[in-house]
Order: C-alpha cells, then sequence, then structure tokens
C-alpha cells in the first residue's frame, strides 16, 4: 500500500510533465502564429480578429505578433519554474529533498515567478497602445497574492538554503 507521500510525489510528477508538455505545446503553437503573423499578415489577423472590416489590421497585426512575443516569453518563464519543479520533486520522490540544489531550485522558482509577473507590465502595455486588438487584448490586472507568492518562494529558497547547509554539518559531525 502507498503512503500519502508516496502518491503525493507520484501525483505531482505526473503534474509536472503534463504541464511541461502543455507548456511545450503552447510554445509551439504561439512561434507558430508569430511565424504566419509575417507569413500571411492579413489572414492571420482575419482569423483572430471577429470583426476585421472594422479593425486596423496593420496596427491589429502589431499589437498580435507583440502579444504572441510575450506569450513566448511566459511560456520560457513558465518552462524554467517547471523544469526546477521537476527537480525538486524528483529529489522528494527520492527521499532527500532538503538539499543545497533545492534551494537554488526554489531561488529558480522565485526568478520565474517574478519575471512573470513583471511580464504584465507589457501585457498592460500591449492593451492600451493596440485597442484594435478587442477582445484579444490581454486583461492585466495587479495580483497581490502572485507578488506575495514571489516573496514567499525567495524566502523559503533561503529556509532551504540554511536547512541544508545544517543537515551538511549535523551529518559532518556524526
Amino acid at each position: 500500500m502507498l503512503h500519502a507521500t508516496d502518491r503525493l510525489t507520484k501525483t505531482s510528477r505526473w503534474v509536472v510533465r503534463a504541464a511541461r508538455i502543455t507548456n511545450g505545446v503552447f510554445l509551439a503553437a504561439v512561434l507558430l502564429g508569430l511565424l504566419l503573423s509575417w507569413i500571411v499578415p492579413v489572414q492571420f489577423a482575419a482569423l483572430l480578429i471577429q470583426q476585421p472590416a472594422k479593425v486596423d489590421v496593420r496596427s491589429a497585426c502589431a499589437g498580435l505578433r507583440w502579444l504572441l512575443v510575450l506569450g513566448a516569453a511566459m511560456a520560457i518563464a513558465a518552462e524554467v519554474l517547471l523544469a526546477a519543479l521537476a527537480e525538486m520533486v524528483a529529489s522528494a520522490a527520492a527521499g532527500d529533498p532538503f538539499v543545497a540544489v533545492n534551494a537554488r531550485n526554489l531561488q529558480t522558482i522565485g526568478w520565474a515567478l517574478l519575471a512573470l509577473q513583471v511580464l504584465d507590465i507589457p501585457g498592460a502595455l500591449i492593451a492600451k497602445f493596440f485597442p484594435s486588438l478587442g477582445s484579444a487584448a490581454p486583461d492585466v490586472t495587479f495580483s497581490p497574492a502572485g507578488w506575495i507568492a514571489v516573496l514567499m518562494v525567495f524566502v523559503l529558497s533561503r529556509v532551504f538554503a540554511t536547512g541544508s547547509a545544517m543537515k551538511d554539518d549535523l551529518e559532518g559531525t556524526v
């Protein structure tokens, strides 16, 4: 019979793996969309904007390109986060999560979360400067919870670093 922690790590591995695959597919779709926006700009804009006759197609294409670049940047930040999380889950599954590498993994996750929070700024600028995007424009709102999560992960990184150093010192004295 599996213990609850065994099920948790097994489920976590599956969820992280699925998230990485989904994120990879999203990134590929975004990059394909960006490529298509240059190859067939008018048709591309017509596909994504519901009423192309009323929309400035050049502005919409420019806005969509910026939106796709933003999506690619967010997908890359998400991949960095998920790769570090996958390493942490693997070390937890191996039975030794309190190691220095996990402190670095948490720090990497913190930087990726920070990047995702900061990327809201260009999202808001895209929405403001490309009104022709209409409903495709990002709906950006300030997220206090997101910023608290960034802070929390950096603090946990410091806790893990201190804990793993203490563990190493203790193992060295025994």
